[in-house]
């Protein structure tokens, strides 16, 4: 377990790595030497954003899930490189790139190969033929890992999920599956959720009013800023609604809008009850905006990541619904067949 933890706090080092390399690559390219010799440092520029990303990459999920990462996910990390690197090429190495046909052919036929087969991949798990999972939060994640690297494919898929919350979704009925019993959380949450995206409105109005006056480009700026923020605090909270806890026939889905949602199984529950002196900002509470009312000992303890920090482990996974007495006896029914 100890060694285990350990390897889970390196993984954002190991992720952030390549970041300080590709930040003094860019530095060389803009000298005279590279001005000089501006096709070898194109091409050696390249070289080390693929090489780099890509070498991060398979580290990290060395570490993360005990093994390499398969060739598809590898041709994305360094697709990625590539794109990374042309985008990054001052002016005139990438004139100079774009004088050698045999180079921009190997990386328009290498993106573009990994691209078209990405693509084909991802319809087939997004239509459900490549995949197995029901879920579409997780077939949209697994589609974009098809194209882009998989720490970069999570973020994506949870942005597009929340823009598509916050400007689609409108009066929708909670996401709970035809076998799973749902329990909401959102009654709390509501007029605190509510106040923010009264005070986010009254600051858009305010700002572009007084500073529109002094000045318009500033203003339009932050008011730009102020609609993005407007638009993710809606997505935000109009999935604690859509996304209740739930007990499905594998255990309890534990989720907090789209900040949170994993899978505790019924056998790995030792116990559940009030979550008697646990705070809002302890290390067991998923729903992290409120203080937790129910608790789950678990009988193997869990690690957690955290970024840029060591991983913490946890015995206790403790969150908030609105009827925790309920949720406790309905719980305790699913797992009585199973101590039987």
């Amino acid at each position: 377990m100890a060694v285990k933890a350990f390897h889970s706090g390196l993984i954002p080092l190991v992720r952030l790595a390549p970041f300080p390399l590709i930040a003094l690559a860019s530095l060389v390219i803009r000298t005279p030497w590279a001005a000089a010799h501006a096709g070898l440092a194109a091409l050696l520029f390249l070289w080390i954003t693929a090489d780099s990303l890509a070498t991060s990459f398979a580290v990290a999920e060395r570490l993360r899930q005990g093994r390499p990462p398969g060739a598809r996910a590898m041709m994305s990390a360094i697709a990625f490189g590539l794109v990374s690197g042309v985008l990054g090429l001052t002016p005139p190495l990438r004139t100079a790139l774009g004088a050698m046909p045999w180079a921009v052919a190997g990386v328009a036929g290498l993106v573009g190969g990994h691209v078209l087969l990405g693509t084909v991949g991802a319809w087939r798990i997004w239509r459900g033929t490549g995949d197995g999972r029901a879920d579409g939060m997780s077939r949209l994640e697994a589609g974009l890992a098809c194209l882009v690297p998989q720490p970069l494919a999570g973020l994506m898929a949870k942005e597009l999920a929340l823009l598509h919350l916050a400007l689609f979704r409108w009066g929708a009925k909670p996401d709970v599956p035809a076998d799973s019993q749902p329990f909401s959380y959102h009654r709390d949450l509501t007029p605190l959720m509510g106040g923010l995206l009264a005070a986010q409105v009254m600051e858009i109005a305010v700002v572009d009013v007084a500073l529109g006056i002094h000045h318009r480009t500033a203003a339009l700026a932050l008011f730009a800023v102020g609609d993005i923020g407007f638009i993710y605090l809606l997505g935000l909270t109009k999935s604690f609604r859509l996304r209740p806890v739930l007990l499905t026939p594998q255990g309890v889905r534990v989720r907090f809008g789209l900040m949170a949602d994993q899978l505790v199984p019924y056998g790995g529950i030792g116990h559940v009850g009030p979550a008697a002196g646990l705070t809002r900002q302890g290390p067991e509470n998923v729903s992290r905006l409120v203080a937790p009312n129910v608790a789950l000992a678990l009988t193997v303890p869990q690690v957690r990541r955290r970024f840029l920090r060591p991983a913490r482990t946890v015995s206790t996974v403790a969150f908030a619904v609105d009827d925790p007495q309920g949720f406790i006896r309905a719980l305790r029914a699913r797992m009585e067949p199973d101590a039987e």
